[in-house]
Formats: structure tokens, C-alpha cells, sequence
């Protein structure tokens, strides 16, 4: 275990029980390359101590530390303390000299009581010094020292030049007096700040961690490293944010630094103030994180092999999610020749599936709308057997793993709130995995999402799971059990915890996806967005590790880097597609890269190992928000390279002129909205942006691994979304009607709610007495503003009863309680900006599938993807529609991709776009495509199953194509 883990040398502690095996136990250690540092030694030179002296001289162990421990109870006064210092002396003088005749030290360990007190330990290593004892020193363990971490600084200063060992633990205040004495590190609130006061000493000694509960004892060592690694990368980002300079312009650290630039901004007020836009405006309006330069970038590995692009073994294709194939019997030269192989309906109900289905040989693996996973026969279409698990399974992922000499293959994915592994053959439980072939993950089930929804990936035999509310897990392949948890929303002690002052529960989720480079066995994770999604003024700060595109060890859950692509969002621009893994060339090297595909429209391109970009990814001035308790982060992406294929800001020049009646309609409502790049929600008046859905979406890209080259889908769909002070009395139907309310159900209930929450892009109503004076409202009622039309007609009294009812004055208002500490914001949902007969109300493309150079970060081009028949019709080019599919591409010069309004897929040629092929599915296809062979044929077979966010109808089918024979 200690050989797995990576841990090289072991303090052995051990019970009457283990005196028989002491010497197999050494033979252990030296057949795993384990150095025995240190061994519990009895308090006296007894029996037992000779006999494990004894052992010691034997197995040829030289340096090992002998760990002694004492009591007692504090003492009265100078001569007993003395007194006390000379008996224990006495007491360890024989220990320290049978030590030294072995090359050994011993170490007086703090276990408490007066003997545990460093101070104590000082006089008496002192006394044993003046009488020649020089090989006596101190092992101090967090652990026992809770009392101390005041004055630890300076204890650590006494203690260091006789310092053996030093025995780290989470530490909490008062944690042994509150049932946290052992914590995993990380877990306590005081754990950065006394690693950086060890690290500020220069104590370069042994430093240990240790189980020491009933838990299994690799899950919490795993735990321990974990944290240790975490702790180690925030040292690393103070030391760096201490050595900044305040520069004109400033530098790249600072604009990271939320305390740096965020700070200067506050509300001056609390959480009651509005940010200074003069202050805002001062700041540098670019900078630059640098792009790694050519000698940093990591060398190309070779993995994986070229085999592993024949096969389709993992929901988006292979590890690194590239849903690339090397089958080209299917190209350019006969794609037109395409017929349906065979259609497979598991006829257990309809619903959407966003599940790209496996193929194993032969064999096709998916999960179906009646929540079971089946096994079809990939050549034929025939169901060979399902498993009905709890919850719903496989939401966007499965896994297949081949085994090893030790275990059988099986088939892996998530549901409810297990993971599952399944018998390839058979379709039953694997019995050895979990408990009955599930293990339960740690996450909160949410509904049918269950605990989990992205497909994991694999490394060696460890399992990586993300986790749908929050948090990645590691999970032993074989066992099922528990390895390790890496928290996307830090908690107490761990780095990043300081970027939020209120962390919330459901937060940077892992809803995206993730891959996984095999050869190095780092595990890459996107996250979502901060919660709850359009006000920021219960988690100020920088967010960490929301929105990031994450690197993980996949042994420990290490972070090894994550880069961040929105600093405190606001908007709901997760990023939502899973990592693609790809092999570029730069200054003539092949180099590994990592990128991800984010909704406003930018592919996020890193070193894999470093998490440098390749090209430099420019910064922007930010505005700021008229939202009271609301601190933006100053600075938000901006990049030039690799070019966007998508954007945020919706301005004028991009609404429709598809009719004089369409573009009417859009440019009368667009004047009532609020519209700029990266401007903040604000209150009554909606903000309009591109992104919600897109951009990429959680179907994600696919990459060339030829050329280098990516393809994503993307969207291009307006959302007006609007905040509203939530804290009127809420709607009783049951109560009384006033005149107002009448009036407001005769006059604006239509457009408002009848709660009040708005409809569409109509503002909400609730709160608007915080906004808007009597006056405001009845000139407004009068006179028609934008969208709203004049209520000319509307009789005086009827007009001040609705002010009155809009101002909560017609009606009592609840006794008034404490004044919240922050105030308390709603939104007036998702609507989006359609015109007057439900198009999009912006330019086409509506949707699109881009071609982006990664080795330049050129676009290449942009196509639309989807048509409306009925516009077609009418001689309009075609525009493309909203779509949720994603694309595979082949080395048959082929990109399949469906996923849009018009129940196509389609295959286009990757070098230009054109479209060669396209065919009807019974249903919208929402997921990737597969590609596979069977018997030397190749087939592509697609999900069609219709629904979710385009409102089409459910189905239950699956679609396979293949060449004439």
C-alpha cells in the first residue's frame, strides 16, 4: 500500500499482538523499498523494548528513531518541576544509550500532559546534553498539540534545531474538544496558516501524516496527500501573491487577485453599496496572461496508440473525450451511398437521451428512456439483455473497462446515487464491486441527475467519477471503494476557500464531463458556474474552482493546475462541454494539449501538464453592476486566439431582418433591454446576452487527431434575464382581492405573471417599489415605455390602485423583522429573444458546427447547422436552428453530426463544411454519434429521442447506417 501511494518511509507503531511477525513485517519493508524512519518504543528499556532493539540490530536498520512518550501531571512550582525534569531524564538515559550503540536516536513524543509540553521536552533533552546524551530529540505531532497552534510559530522555533519528525494533521480550533482532533489534511480551518509557518522556518526534516482512526487506512492516507498537495499549491500561490509589485500597468498576478482589484471596488456600505464605476474605469483596460513559451511546452507522448482510434469503447470515443475515428471504409467518395442498417427501439417508454452510446466488440451498449442500460447486437439491432439499476442511468456517459490478470472486464457508469459495474456478457451486477455490484458516491442525488451525470474515465485501476452538485471522486475500478475526494468548492483550510465569502452547497459542478490522459494519469474536469446563477451577492469573491478547467492526479486528487475562465459568474456561463485531448504542432514540435469549449464561444487551449495557454488569452476591463451588494470581478476573457467561434454581446447590429415586421418587433423590444459585453444582470429591466445554451453545450467538440483541427456545434440564441428584489409578501389567491390586484389582472397579469415574476422577456413586478416611485409607475402606465404599451384609456383611480398594489400599499404588510444581512434577489427564469412569430429574433446562424486550428487557433469555418423547412420554402438561406447533438469526425474525411430542430443527421466534409449527406431520424438525435466495425463493415448509429430544451417530441430509438454490402 505505502509502494502504491508513494510514501517511502513508515514510523511502525504496533500491539502485544504484532511481537511474532516483527521481523517478517521488516523483511516487508525492505522488499517494497520502505525506509523504517521510526518505531513506538516502550517507556522504559524492558523486555520488550531489548526484543525490538534486538530486531532492529538483525535486519541491519541503522538512523531509525526511537519514539518515547510520557504523562504527568503539571507541576507546582520550581523544585518539582526541576525534580521532574531530572527523573525523566533518568528515565530516558538507558533508552538513549542502547540507541546510540545502534546508529539510533530517540524522540520525545508530545502525547500530552506535562511530558507532552515542548518546553519540558527542552529541559530535559538539555539536562540529558550536560550529562553527554546527545541523541535525544523531539517528534511533534499536531495531533496532541491543539493547545499550542497560538504559539505555535514560536515553539517551532525553539523546537527546530532538535526536530525529528514533524506529524502534521487537520487541524481545528479546539478540534479535541469538539470531536475533530483527527482531520484529514485540509479539513481544518487553521491548516494553511501553520504549513506556511513550517514552511517559513526552513524545517526540511521528515514530515509525517497518519490515519490513527477506524477508517480504512489507505482511503485516509490518500486523503492526507491529497490535502497535503492542495495545501502545497495555495503555499505556492501566497509566496507568489507576497512578491507582487503594485506596477503601471499592473501585473497579471494582481488582476488574478480578487484582494488586489475586486477589493478596491467594495460597496462601501456592506453588503448594501453599489460599486464605484469611476473606480472601475480607472483600471488598465487589458492585460494578458502569456502564452508558455516554446520551451515549456510539453513534448508530445505518443498516447494512445492509433489502435485506439478503431474502437468506441467510452462515451465520447476514448479517454480523451476526442470522439475520433480511424474507420474510414465510409468517406467522401461514398458517403451518398448510406442506408439504415438496422433501427432498435427498447420500448420502455420515451424520453431524451444524452447518452453517446459503446461499442464493444460487437456489441452496443446505451442506456434507454425506461431508465435501464441494455446490450444490443451493433450488426443486427437485437436486444441481447438489460439491467434496470436504480435512478436513471448513464445521463451522458459509460465506460467500458478490458480487465486485468486479476479481474473480469465490466461495463461502469453512474445512476442515482451509485456507481455501477456490470458483467459484459451477461448484464448482471459484478457481485465483487461495492455492495452488489454498486458503491455509493458521495454527492447529494438530485432527481433523475442522480449524484453524478458525466461519464468517468479510467486510469490504471482507479475510477474517476465527477460529481453533478459539486466534487470529483476516485474510486478503486476493481473494489468499488472510495479512494479519494477532490472539493471543487474548497472547504476550511484548503486553497481556494478564500475566494468565496459565503461557499455554496451546489456550486462548480462537474456536470460537463472530463477526460483523461492515460499515459500521465491526469484527470481534466470542467466546471459549472457559481450558484445561485444570476446574482453573485451570496458568494462574493473569485470562485474558485468555478468555471475552471481543472488537472488532477488520478492517483491522489491532487490538483495539479486549474485555469479559470470566468471570475465570478454571474451569468450561468458554466463550461459546459468535457475536455478534448489533442496532439499539436507549435514552432515545428508536437506538443500535448488539453482545450475545452466554453458557451460564450472561446476553446480554452493548455499545456496538459503545466496548464499554460498556447496562446496569450488577453483579459478586459469589466463593467460594473448597478445591483446593490453586488462586487463584479474586474476583469473577464477577452481572447484573440483561438478565435472565437461564438460570442456573449448582443448589440443592435445583431438583430433580424428577416421581415419589416420581424425586425419591428426585435428592435422595439431590444430598446427596453439592457445589452454589453459582460454586463451584470440588473434589477426590472433585462439584460440580454448570447450563451445560456451557447455556444458549446454539454455535447461538446471532437478533434482531428490527424490535423489537429476541432470541430464544435455551437448556438447563437438571445436570453433576457432580469433580477428582482424578492422580499414582497407573496401572492395569496385566497386572500381578498383589492381594486389594484383587479386592474392588474385586467391590464398586466398578461404580459407580468400572475405572481408577479414576469413572463418571457417581461420584467418581474415583485419588488418594484425598491426601484420605481408612485410617480414612475403611474407615467409609466399612462405613457407606454418601449415594449409596454400607453394605458391612455385606464381610468385615474384604476391607475393609482395598480401603483398602489405594485407598491405593496393596499394591503398590509407582515410585521418587519431583523434586516437581512445582504439582500435577497429573484430572477425572472430563462426566457429567450424569439420575434413575433417564435424565430430567433437575431441574424442567423441560429446554429452552427466551427472548424478551429488548433495549431494556429485560425477558424476555418463556420457553417450553419439545421434548417427551417418552412423558411427554406420561402428562399431563405438556410439558417441553422438550435441544436444539442455534437459531432464525431473519421479519417474518411467525414464530420457526422445531428442534434438539430429538422430530425437530421448529416455528414459534412471536414476540410470545408459542405454538406454531402444528410438523412431523416424518427426523432432529434441529442447526443454524439458512434462509430464502429463489425464483421470488416463500418456502421454509425445515433440516439434518436427527441425532447428536452427544443420541445420536439420523445421517442425511444436508435438508428444505425452502414454502406451497401
Amino acid at each position: 500500500m505505502l509502494e502504491r501511494l508513494g510514501v517511502t518511509q513508515l514510523a511502525y507503531d504496533y500491539r502485544a499482538e504484532h511481537i511474532p511477525t516483527f521481523d517478517a513485517e521488516m523483511e516487508a519493508l525492505k522488499r517494497h523499498r520502505i525506509r523504517l524512519l521510526a518505531w513506538w518504543f516502550p517507556g522504559a528499556l524492558n523486555d520488550e523494548a531489548r526484543l525490538i532493539l534486538e530486531v532492529l540490530r538483525r535486519h541491519h536498520w541503522r538512523g531509525v528513531q526511537l519514539w518515547v512518550s510520557g504523562s504527568g501531571e503539571p507541576v507546582a512550582d520550581a523544585a518539582e518541576q526541576q525534580a521532574r525534569v531530572e527523573a525523566e531524564a533518568a528515565r530516558l538515559r538507558p533508552i538513549a544509550e542502547a540507541a546510540a550503540a545502534l546508529g539510533c536516536s530517540v524522540g520525545l513524543y508530545n502525547h500530552g500532559g506535562w511530558f507532552g509540553e515542548p518546553e519540558n521536552q527542552l529541559a530535559i533533552i538539555e539536562h540529558l546534553r550536560a550529562g553527554g546524551v546527545t541523541n535525544v530529540g523531539i517528534v511533534y505531532n499536531q495531533h496532541h498539540g491543539h493547545a499550542h497552534v497560538d504559539r505555535f510559530a514560536g515553539l517551532l522555533a525553539k523546537m527546530k534545531p532538535h526536530l525529528l519528525a514533524l506529524n502534521l494533521n487537520g487541524m481545528a480550533r479546539d478540534g479535541d474538544k469538539t470531536g475533530r482532533k483527527i482531520l484529514p489534511l485540509g479539513r481544518g480551518e487553521l491548516d494553511l496558516a501553520l504549513l506556511k509557518i513550517i514552511r517559513d522556518s526552513g524545517w526540511r526534516g521528515p514530515v509525517g501524516i497518519l490515519n490513527h482512526t477506524d477508517e480504512d487506512a489507505e482511503v485516509r492516507l490518500r486523503e492526507n496527500l491529497a490535502g497535503l498537495g492542495s495545501l502545497l499549491t495555495a503555499l505556492d500561490a501566497l509566496g507568489a501573491a507576497a512578491g507582487v509589485k503594485v506596477l503601471a500597468p499592473p501585473t497579471v498576478a494582481e488582476a488574478l487577485e480578487f484582494e488586489s482589484w475586486a477589493a478596491r471596488a467594495a460597496p462601501p456600505s456592506g453588503y448594501w453599496g453599489v460599486e464605484d464605476a469611476g473606480a472601475r474605469a480607472s483600471l488598465p483596460e487589458y492585460l494578458v496572461i502569456p502564452a508558455a513559451e516554446s520551451q515549456e511546452l510539453t513534448p508530445a507522448s505518443g498516447f494512445p496508440k492509433p489502435e485506439t482510434y478503431r474502437t468506441w469503447h467510452r462515451s465520447h470515443g476514448d479517454s480523451g473525450g476526442v470522439r475520433y475515428s480511424l474507420l474510414a471504409q465510409i468517406n467522401r467518395q461514398n458517403v451518398t451511398n448510406l442506408q439504415v442498417a438496422w433501427i432498435y427501439h427498447s420500448r420502455d417508454g420515451r424520453d431524451n437521451l444524452q447518452c453517446n452510446p459503446i461499442i464493444v466488440d460487437g456489441v452496443m451498449y446505451t442506456p434507454t428512456p425506461g431508465k435501464c442500460i441494455v446490450a444490443v447486437n451493433a450488426e443486427t439491432g437485437r436486444e441481447i439483455w438489460r439491467f434496470k439499476p436504480e435512478g436513471r442511468p448513464a445521463w451522458r456517459g459509460l465506460v467500458f473497462w478490458p480487465g486485468d490478470d486479476d479481474a473480469a472486464p465490466r461495463i461502469l457508469f453512474c445512476s442515482g446515487r451509485h456507481l455501477y459495474a456490470l458483467d459484459p456478457q451477461t448484464g448482471g451486477a459484478v457481485s465483487h464491486f461495492g455492495e452488489h455490484g454498486r458503491t455509493l458516491l458521495p454527492g447529494r442525488a438530485q432527481g433523475d441527475f442522480g449524484a453524478a451525470t458525466a461519464c468517468p474515465a479510467i486510469f490504471q485501476r482507479i475510477i474517476v467519477v465527477p460529481g453533478f452538485e459539486k466534487d470529483v471522486w476516485g474510486f478503486d475500478v476493481v473494489s468499488g471503494r472510495h479512494l479519494w475526494t477532490f472539493h471543487t468548492v474548497p472547504e476550511p483550510g484548503e486553497f481556494g476557500h478564500g475566494t468565496w465569502d459565503r461557499p455554496q452547497p451546489y456550486s462548480a459542478n462537474c456536470w460537463g464531463g472530463m477526460a483523461m490522459d492515460e499515459a500521465r494519469g491526469i484527470a481534466y474536469v470542467t466546471t459549472g458556474s457559481p450558484k445561485p446563477n444570476f446574482t453573485g451577492v451570496y458568494h462574493r469573491g473569485q470562485n474558485l474552482f468555478a468555471n475552471c478547467l481543472i488537472a488532477l492526479d488520478a492517483r491522489t486528487g491532487r490538483r495539479l493546475w486549474h485555469f479559470q475562465e470566468i471570475r465570478h459568474d454571474i451569468w450561468d456561463l458554466d463550461i459546459p462541454a468535457p475536455p478534448n485531448l489533442a496532439t499539436i504542432t507549435r514552432d515545428g514540435r508536437r506538443v500535448d494539449v488539453v482545450a475545452a469549449c466554453t458557451k460564450i464561444g472561446n476553446t480554452l487551449l493548455l499545456d496538459r501538464v503545466t496548464g499554460k495557454p498556447i496562446f496569450p488569452f488577453r483579459l478586459r476591463r469589466a463593467p460594473t453592476s448597478d445591483v446593490p451588494g453586488e462586487v463584479t470581478w474586474p476583469y473577464q476573457p477577452d481572447p484573440e486566439q483561438p478565435e472565437p467561434f461564438a460570442k456573449m454581446e448582443y448589440s443592435e447590429a445583431d438583430l433580424t431582418d428577416r421581415t419589416e415586421e420581424a425586425a419591428d418587433h426585435a428592435l422595439t423590444r431590444f430598446r427596453s433591454l439592457n445589452a454589453g459585453w459582460f454586463r451584470p444582470v440588473s434589477e426590472g429591466k433585462a439584460t440580454i446576452f448570447f450563451g445560456i445554451d451557447g455556444g458549446a453545450e454539454w455535447t461538446g467538440a471532437c478533434v482531428d487527431q490527424e490535423t489537429g483541427r476541432l470541430y464544435v456545434t455551437a448556438n447563437h440564441i438571445g436570453w433576457t434575464i432580469s433580477l428582482f428584489r424578492d422580499d414582497d409578501p407573496p401572492y395569496d389567491p385566497r386572500a381578498p382581492q383589492t381594486r389594484g390586484r383587479q386592474v392588474y389582472e385586467q391590464a398586466c397579469q398578461q404580459c407580468h405573471g400572475e405572481t408577479l415574476r414576469g413572463l418571457g422577456m417581461y420584467p418581474a413586478l415583485r419588488g418594484v417599489r425598491h426601484r420605481l416611485t408612485f410617480e414612475a409607475i403611474t407615467n409609466q402606465v399612462r405613457l407606454g415605455k418601449n415594449a409596454m404599451p400607453a394605458q391612455a384609456d385606464m381610468a385615474d383611480e384604476d391607475v393609482r390602485a395598480v401603483a398602489d398594489y405594485l407598491l405593496v400599499r393596499d394591503r398590509p404588510l407582515p410585521p418587519p423583522g431583523p434586516p437581512p444581512e445582504r439582500p435577497r434577489y429573484g430572477e425572472n427564469g430563462y426566457p429567450k429573444f424569439y420575434d413575433h412569430e417564435g424565430y430567433p429574433a437575431n441574424q442567423p446562424p441560429w446554429g452552427s458546427l466551427n472548424c478551429i486550428d488548433l495549431n494556429t487557433g485560425r477558424l476555418v469555418w463556420k457553417v450553419p447547422l439545421g434548417e427551417y423547412p418552412e423558411l427554406t420554402a420561402e428562399g431563405v438561406p438556410r439558417t441553422g436552428t438550435e441544436n444539442y447533438g455534437g459531432a464525431i469526425v473519421t479519417a474518411g474525411g467525414l464530420v457526422f453530426c445531428a442534434g438539430t430542430r429538422d430530425h437530421k443527421i448529416r455528414a459534412l466534409d471536414k476540410d470545408t463544411g459542405a454538406e454531402l449527406w444528410s438523412a431523416g431520424l424518427p426523432y432529434v438525435g441529442n447526443s454524439p454519434p458512434a462509430t464502429y466495425q463489425v464483421n470488416g463493415r463500418q456502421y454509425v448509429v445515433i440516439s434518436a429521442s427527441g425532447g428536452n430544451k427544443l420541445g420536439t417530441p420523445y421517442g425511444d430509438a436508435w438508428v444505425a447506417f452502414t454502406l451497401p454490402h
